[in-house]
């Protein structure tokens, strides 16, 4: 995806919570879909670029959030909602930053294993986890057949 001046804004639910409150996609996360389709040419488990310490992502159900730390700071973190026994996945934010390092990639792989060890399907209103899905076919069968998402 470009984000030059001639790429069209990519429209998302307002339920996602982007902080622009205009309904499009903001430069930040639209770096973040850039981040996770090139990724996908990469293996999707790899060592942070922070060569001193590792990436840990936590489920915090109480936030909602699975929550990624460098050294017990959150540098990035995915919004859900749980529904009906789904995940309802709703935004994915890396502190600017810590952009550009995989942890975005990190995250949403660590979140979607956990999404399918504990039996649940995704419903995808993320734009940064919908590029990273289409990426990365693996995670397809997480997919709600009858609320897909994005």
């Amino acid at each position: 995806m470009s984000t030059g001046d001639d790429a069209a804004p990519i429209e998302y639910p307002d339920r996602a919570g982007y902080p622009d409150g205009t309904g499009f996609l903001d430069e930040g996360n639209a770096a973040l879909v850039d981040e996770v389709t090139a990724d996908a040419l990469r293996a999707v488990d790899r060592p942070s670029a922070d060569a001193e310490s590792e990436i840990e992502v936590h489920r915090l159900d109480d936030r909602g959030v699975y929550a990624a730390t460098i050294d017990g700071l959150e540098v990035a973190n995915l919004r859900y909602d749980e529904e009906d026994g789904r995940v309802v996945v709703l935004t994915t934010t890396v502190v600017p930053e810590f952009r550009g390092r995989g942890i975005a990639t990190d995250l949403i792989a660590d979140a979607l294993d956990d999404i399918r060890e504990r039996g649940r399907t995704v419903t995808v209103l993320c734009p940064v986890v919908a590029a990273f899905m289409r990426g990365n076919p693996q995670y397809a069968d997480l997919i709600d057949s009858q609320q897909p998402g994005r």
